[in-house]
């Protein structure tokens, strides 16, 4: 059977490539196949000039998996215009729509559009980042109507040492948020790229509220974009509203 003969979800990744591409391939439905690619110059620290250097590069690499016949474009990157408000994130799918001319998402927007659909307005943010990047995120989303009550991180700044990172300690940390803030609507974990997917179901249950991490949002809103249903069970409550 070809692959990608139901859709193709081109994602733009600012950094190199490594956990998410597998956590994202978890999440797809068969048939879908899941198109990633780099920047020409990934971000390897969560440092200012290299995440301004790579908003600039995403557009050109959206258009090279538009030629490569992606359905979808989801833009990585959380970070790199988290700082700079919703408006950077507008003025990216524009100019990715424009080049592409196909349905194109980022990471901050489906996020946001996925906290709206789950009704999530008082909320925790687990994260791998640093406090300032966490204020970015704190900021961006009061900015969309969303109240983050409490944030914390691991306070990494190198990507390679978020992709080390185990599957408990994205679930200890969020657990222990929502334990110290137990009147909170959900959870909010940041960053695709420590690998978090195999414990939202586990999370969930435990916490008896909504977790949307970074990584769903994306595959979820892509998805979406182009009306393909049908993932995967055990990935929570977000990936289980496309079953319609």
């Amino acid at each position: 059977m070809r692959y990608g003969w139901r859709a193709r979800v081109g994602h733009v990744s600012p950094a190199i490539v490594d956990t998410q591409a597998e956590e994202c391939r978890k999440l797809l439905p068969p048939g879908v196949l899941h198109q990633v690619l780099s920047v020409s110059e990934p971000v390897q620290a969560l440092t200012p000039d290299q995440l301004a250097r790579a908003g600039g590069l995403m557009v050109e690499a959206a258009r090279r998996l538009a030629a490569e016949e992606a359905d979808v474009i989801v833009a990585g990157g959380a970070p790199a215009s988290a700082g700079r408000g919703p408006a950077a994130d507008d003025e990216l799918i524009a100019a990715m729509r424009e080049a592409t001319r196909l349905p194109c998402t980022t990471a901050n927007r489906a996020v946001v559009e996925a906290l709206d659909l789950l009704g999530l307005r008082r909320i925790v943010v687990a994260s791998p980042f640093v406090e300032a990047r966490n204020e970015d995120i704190r900021s961006y989303l009061a900015a969309c109507g969303v109240e983050v009550v409490a944030a914390r991180g691991l306070g990494i700044e190198k990507n390679i040492q978020m992709a080390k990172q185990s599957p408990e300690a994205a679930y200890q940390l969020a657990r222990d948020l929502v334990r110290a803030n137990p009147t909170v609507d959900g959870v909010y974990i940041a960053c695709p790229r420590w690998p978090v997917v195999d414990i939202i179901g586990a999370l969930e249950a435990d916490l008896r509220k909504p977790v949307v991490a970074g990584v769903t949002a994306m595959m979820w809103h892509a998805l979406r974009l182009i009306d393909v249903g049908d993932p995967p069970r055990g990935y929570g409550r977000l990936m289980e509203t496309l079953r319609g």
